[in-house]
């Protein structure tokens, strides 16, 4: 038997659902599923997280913009790219990241392109991450910093960043996939 002679897989069926937490960033449900084959799977924790956007920011003397920001869970300064939740009031994921560069950075870009779409982890979330090119980019102000999110912005040669994300430094592994989409796209994934 060869990989093509397998049966297909069936999605499971969801016959309940109880909702755990409700909050403004997540919800974390408990489903009870069942397989094709009759098996009961529960609880199966499902997460919903809203959609966000990461920020592959260039200016005109290539480099490429990241910032540094405290996070909690780790207990770490996170080199990564800029980016942030998808909100209602976005039009499209452009509009969004348009608003989470200028928020988070000071800074605004003359060309925008959707690269990538990428699920974190599809197994317990449904959200997506989109990868967005922002070429022409500059800075116009200074970035509003929330009391949960003081970002430091460091501009940095393209080189040096896919260096710093093999070398492990780029902690975030969703952000190191949009970089190596991205970059990868524009054939400078290379550290050379």
């Amino acid at each position: 038997m060869n990989d093509f002679d397998d049966p297909a897989i069936v999605p499971w069926r969801t016959t309940a659902r109880e909702t755990l937490i409700d909050d403004r960033w997540l919800t974390l449900h408990a489903d009870t599923c069942v397989t094709d084959d009759g098996a009961t799977i529960a609880p199966f924790y499902v997460t919903d997280y809203p959609d966000w956007v990461l920020i592959v920011a260039i200016d005109d003397a290539d480099n490429l913009l990241m910032i540094e920001q405290y996070r909690h869970a780790r207990g770490i300064v996170s080199l990564e790219l800029p980016g942030g939740g998808v909100d209602a009031r976005d039009a499209d994921l452009l509009a969004a990241a348009r608003r989470e560069l200028l928020e988070e950075t000071g800074c605004v870009a003359d060309t925008w392109e959707v690269m990538a779409s990428l699920s974190p982890n599809p197994a317990i979330h449904t959200n997506q991450c989109h990868a967005v090119l922002a070429l022409g980019t500059r800075c116009i102000a200074e970035p509003q910093d929330e009391p949960s999110e003081r970002v430091r912005r460091r501009w940095m040669p393209i080189a040096d960043v896919v260096r710093r994300a093999m070398a492990d430094e780029v902690q975030q592994a969703v952000h190191v996939a949009a970089l190596a989409i991205v970059l990868g796209r524009m054939n400078r994934w290379n550290s050379a």
